[in-house]
């Protein structure tokens, strides 16, 4: 957890806030962790798919979902697991599918998340492989519902083993498929891989996408600039909303209670162009964080900066930097957190984004995982929302 008393959390917040404006530039919090998809969509119709020796391998997952993708003729599932017997918030592996003589070129397991709140699929996916001691090479994540992660694992520097996470958002739940096989039969494994993804179908009676009572929209005026509408996840609360007209305006959102709050995220909105150049943002950040950890001094301290970047989805001519910080936190029992950071402009607007959260150094445990994985989701949607805004 980020930290144990919401004292905490209410003031990094707020002295954040009073730095943002001060440099009048705007944070944008979303990493762009996700690469566009580069594989074009090559489904097998079912005869191409007998001829090159696959069929359609159906599995019933248990509570009417139920999904199937093209595999090799000889293929063996082993059901392990129902739907219904996995409670939010859980999650459980319920199915492995494999080919007995190729045992060693891939293996897939069917996992099923059910958090018990609007939870992003890339998180999950790259969650699977690092669980499963794998380094991610690669991700090719479609939206916040629809993921796809590659991954790898070194043998005396030599690549031992691949891995692919494809993971599914439906409605309340997440359903992912993790496929992972010997280096040695790369080829057989890739075309396995993209097989599997291409030919993919899920039928549990809904559609892909965040389930509507999950999810919260908020209107937020920009004074002459319009206004934004913002989704975020229904876990969050407003704290304090200070968009009540003209700008700037600052949302101030919480996700757990007032006595233990687990994330928080802060949007901070002002008017102006954009900043002149990238080199000019990475010194307005550097400024905050130290401004921020000097009055925070008996709270966080020693912050790392995992990752920095330029902003991607942004209009021409606007410019935006994001950033991830690894803080120890010297309250509430000690740990870790991480913030994210984004600083940017769009359309004449100058917007700061930033998220508090758990973080750990290892692979967490499903637990902590959650709590991670509502601030994650919760900033991703937030970014969302404002950069795909129309003006």
């Amino acid at each position: 957890m980020v930290a144990t008393s919401a004292q905490i959390i209410t003031r990094c917040i707020t002295i954040m806030i009073a730095a943002v404006l001060l440099y009048a530039y705007v944070g944008d919090g979303q990493a762009a962790s996700s690469k566009q998809e580069t594989e074009r969509r090559q489904t097998l119709t079912e005869e191409e798919a007998k001829d090159l020796g696959y069929k359609r391998l159906s599995l019933n997952l248990g509570n009417d979902i139920k999904a199937s993708f093209f595999a090799k003729g000889n293929s063996l599932t082993t059901l392990l697991a129902k739907a219904e017997a996995i409670e939010a918030p859980g999650r459980g592996e319920l199915a492995k599918v494999f080919v007995p003589d190729d045992r060693d070129k891939f293996e897939v397991t069917v996992a099923l998340f059910k958090p018990g709140f609007a939870a992003e699929a890339p998180s999950i996916s790259e969650q699977l492989l690092m669980e499963n001691g794998f380094g991610i090479t690669d991700a090719n994540h479609v939206s916040l519902t629809s993921a796809d992660a590659e991954g790898e694992t070194l043998d005396e520097s030599k690549v031992a083993k691949l891995a692919r996470s494809i993971c599914q958002v439906r409605q309340d739940k997440v359903l992912c498929f993790f496929m992972q096989g010997d280096a040695e039969h790369h080829s057989e494994f890739e075309d396995q891989a993209r097989i599997l993804k291409d030919s993919l179908q899920i039928d549990d009676g809904s559609k892909e996408g965040f389930d509507s009572s999950q999810i919260k929209h908020l209107t937020l005026s920009l004074g002459a600039k319009g206004s934004l509408a913002l989704d975020y996840p229904s876990v969050f609360s407003v704290v304090d909303n200070d968009f009540d007209g003209d700008l700037p305006g600052t949302l101030h959102l919480q996700q757990g209670g007032a006595d233990n709050p687990l994330s928080a995220i802060m949007i901070a909105a002002s008017a102006g162009a954009a900043p002149p150049s990238s080199e000019a943002i990475d010194s307005v950040a550097d400024g905050m964080m130290h401004s921020w950890l000097e009055q925070n001094e008996k709270l966080f301290a020693n912050p790392v900066l995992a990752s920095k970047g330029d902003l991607s989805g942004l209009g021409s001519g606007d410019v935006g930097r994001t950033y991830a910080y690894v803080v120890d936190k010297l309250a509430g029992g000690g740990g870790k957190a991480q913030v994210r950071l984004s600083l940017f402009a769009s359309s004449g607007v100058r917007y700061s984004v930033l998220m508090v959260t758990h973080y750990a150094a290892g692979v967490d445990d499903t637990g902590p995982f959650f709590v991670r994985l509502g601030g994650i989701t919760g900033y991703d949607l937030v970014m969302r929302s404002i950069l795909e805004r129309r003006h």
